[in-house]
């Protein structure tokens, strides 16, 4: 192992959590919700609703909470010094389901944060086997903008395994190496059996939408974040997005209506 990813494995590893309870995912069969937008009778429209569904199974511990002081920024770019607590920044962020272990169907999913602006150039990746320590790692270049991104997981690292847990980290390099004083957000993924095959005639909001239904976290939250990233000028989509994030079972409405990269 490198130098420089031992050490912000020794950096992460102080920070993380231990133990997990498992969760299952909800098997239902429905689809998209459809909503009426607020326009006039003769140009009303009708806009699906993709819900998320939690397994509901077990207490899982903190996820979105899970991180570094300084307001999950670097310390040149953190504003815990502001008195005016509106102009503060959204901090860096996991996007998981607050109260819950993110489930999944994929071997290698896709883990998306929020980034706020920062003087950071890179990024580190960690995901742990529950049981089995050190899983794999990767650093990744930022821009420094704010925003949503998503962050795939190693193609050349082991796939997850059905019923197993593990934890992931993203961390923010804020100087030219790694440091214990980085900031860093963690959070929980479980690979579950997929209830049923997926429907390959669904469009990807229906399939968002069943996803969630099934409470496939990861799985809805990358199919409805890429199909948004492909059309950014789409206001239906926009609206979906924004309201995916927002309802209560997920609780991510403060960046509902930042940029995804």
């Amino acid at each position: 192992m490198h130098l420089q990813a031992l050490s912000v494995l020794m950096s992460v590893s102080l920070f993380l959590l231990t133990g997990v309870q498992s969760a299952s995912a909800q098997a239902s069969t429905q689809g998209a919700f459809p909503v009426s937008t607020p326009n006039s009778e003769s140009s009303r429209k009708v806009i699906p609703q993709v819900l998320f569904k939690p397994s509901g199974t077990g207490n899982p511990p903190p996820t979105r909470g899970a991180g570094s002081r300084n307001d999950r920024a670097c310390l040149q770019d953190s504003s815990e010094n502001l008195s005016d607590l509106s102009a503060r920044p959204q901090p860096l962020t996991a996007l998981v389901p607050g109260n819950q272990v993110g489930l999944t169907w994929a071997e290698r999913p896709t883990f998306w944060v929020y980034l706020p602006e920062t003087s950071a150039r890179q990024m580190v990746l960690s995901v742990k086997g529950e049981s089995t320590g050190q899983h794999s790692q990767r650093f990744l270049p930022i821009t420094g903008e704010a925003g949503i991104v998503g962050i795939q997981f190693d193609q050349n690292a082991a796939p997850l395994k059905v019923g197993k847990s593990y934890q992931w980290a993203v961390v923010l390099v804020c100087g030219d190496r790694p440091s214990p004083n980085d900031p860093f957000v963690t959070a929980w993924i479980q690979r579950v059996a997929p209830a049923q095959a997926s429907n390959n005639q669904q469009s990807a909001v229906e399939r968002a939408a069943w996803y969630g239904e099934k409470g496939a976290w990861y799985d809805a939250l990358t199919v409805l974040a890429e199909v948004w990233r492909s059309q950014p000028n789409d206001s239906t989509l926009a609206k979906i997005w924004a309201d995916f994030l927002a309802q209560p079972s997920v609780g991510l409405g403060a960046i509902a209506n930042e940029p995804v990269w």
